[in-house]
């Protein structure tokens, strides 16, 4: 049993007395929370192409985890078929098939998103092109950042800024950025106010999932029960306000900026939306939802979505591009990018990336190598990010591929940290991609049959 703060409970009660839906919200807490899972649809799809039958697929996947697509989820058609990215996730079914998808080969493969299924309907509707510049300004771990990308184009230059003022955080969202194998992004680590000084009107599309109250999340996380005050709200909203202005200096003449939140205070929601629209005349609300426990299979969540007025610059790319019929790219050789060395490690740069000197940077592209002197070692994130079908591009990195299924012994040992044995038929020496029902795991390095075991020693289970 959950036990709310009173004051909380008073305000709910004001909040939701007119519609008399107080007690069903409260009942709501003495449900279990839910979670959704959000699939990669850029690694599925490329997974897909290779047509072969020990490869996952998206629709095996779908049908063996039960996975019910969002009402509103976002799609991409292929081959006149939908290919839907939110889901709603049965985790008493996964259960009960002895299936922990925080624990599975295919999270550490990249393969999908563990996420609120509240959440996920935020970036859904800020209508992001393959071609957009997306800025996500308090981005950490990384669930809507990690949204915006499958929806980017490397090939049509599309470009995301994820960002995250705390250190340690944006560490865990450059992680997460990583592990889902995206080439056009960069982490920074700065305050916002920094960043609308350095991208004026730069980003036409934006999403400030504000710092909040975190009333949404007490279902979930009972630190944010303990947390919770009435100056956390005030704090939050005066903190919110900043934000929020510093992200209309950097959004472009008619771009697009998603507001949201997981708190149901008014102070935090619709007094921030409020206040965009009274202090910014050229910005036009065009779509607004409450995410309630009690009305829909969820945590609570805000939405808010805002039009700036004036001519996009990419108009005439939008009237050519139609973005559910884009198949997002995974591969580096097919985009324009350059090396760059900062001190022993060497880096995979797209030319499109805008220049990030004088920010404090995570990450900018892929790290592709480190130069150990007398020799040169590709990176773990190389391996998450190149298409590993494309025989031109594993020659190009001199690398070749080990593929072993979910459940095979091998993977689970591979995760830990233990060497195994290599496949059937395999020999010769030199690094390997370990992959998993044709997805990429992490680096090994073959000699004598046996795969030396070099996944990183912080992403190893216990």
């Amino acid at each position: 049993m959950i036990t709310l703060p009173q004051e909380f409970l008073n305000r709910m009660n004001q909040l939701l007395q007119e519609t008399d839906q107080y007690e069903a919200f409260i009942q709501s807490y003495d449900a279990p929370p839910i979670r959704g899972l959000r699939l990669n649809l850029k690694k599925l799809i490329a997974n897909e192409s290779s047509c072969s039958p020990t490869r996952i697929t998206y629709d095996r996947l779908v049908e063996e985890w039960n996975l019910e697509p969002l009402k509103d989820a976002s799609y991409i058609i292929h081959k006149e078929k939908k290919y839907y990215r939110e889901f709603y996730m049965d985790e008493e079914y996964l259960l009960k098939k002895g299936i922990r998808p925080g624990k599975h080969p295919y999270h550490e493969a990249g393969l999908y998103y563990i996420q609120g299924t509240e959440a996920m309907q935020a970036v859904a509707h800020l209508d992001i092109r393959p071609f957009d510049r997306v800025a996500d300004l308090c981005a950490s771990p990384g669930g809507k950042s990690t949204q915006a990308a499958d929806m980017l184009s490397p090939e049509l230059r599309g470009f995301l800024l994820s960002n995250e003022y705390v250190a340690l955080r944006a560490k865990t969202l450059s992680s997460n950025i990583e592990r889902m194998g995206i080439t056009n992004a960069a982490v920074t680590n700065e305050d916002t106010g920094r960043l609308a000084d350095h991208f004026p009107e730069y980003f036409t599309r934006i999403i400030v999932d504000a710092p909040c109250s975190g009333e949404g999340m007490f279902r979930k996380d009972e630190t944010a029960i303990k947390e919770w005050s009435l100056e956390n709200v005030r704090l939050c909203a005066e903190r919110q306000k900043e934000i929020v202005s510093n992200a209309y200096r950097m959004l472009s003449a008619g771009g697009k900026l998603c507001y949201s939140t997981c708190t149901f205070e008014k102070e935090e929601d619709e007094d921030i939306r409020d206040f965009i629209l009274t202090e910014h005349e050229d910005m036009e609300l065009i779509f607004e939802k409450r995410v309630w426990p009690h009305l829909e299979k969820g945590e609570g969540h805000y939405i808010a979505v805002f039009r700036k007025a004036g001519k996009d610059p990419f108009e005439n790319d939008a009237s050519s591009n139609d973005a559910s019929a884009h198949i997002p790219g995974n591969s580096i050789s097919a985009m324009n990018y350059k090396e760059v060395k900062q001190k022993d490690q060497i880096y995979l740069i797209p030319s499109f990336m805008p220049d990030l000197k004088g920010l404090r940077t995570f990450r900018s592209g892929i790290l592709k190598a480190s130069d150990l002197g007398k020799r040169i070692e590709p990176e773990h994130a190389l391996t998450h990010a190149i298409n590993i079908y494309d025989p031109e591009e594993l020659n190009n990195y001199e690398l070749s591929v080990c593929n072993y299924s979910s459940d095979a012994s091998e993977t689970e040992q591979y995760l830990k940290g233990l060497q195994i044995p290599a496949p059937d038929g395999v020999s010769g020496k030199g690094w390997v991609i370990v992959t998993c029902d044709g997805i990429a795991l992490g680096l090994g390095k073959l000699v004598n049959n046996q795969i030396k075991n070099h996944y990183p020693k912080g992403l190893r289970f216990t």
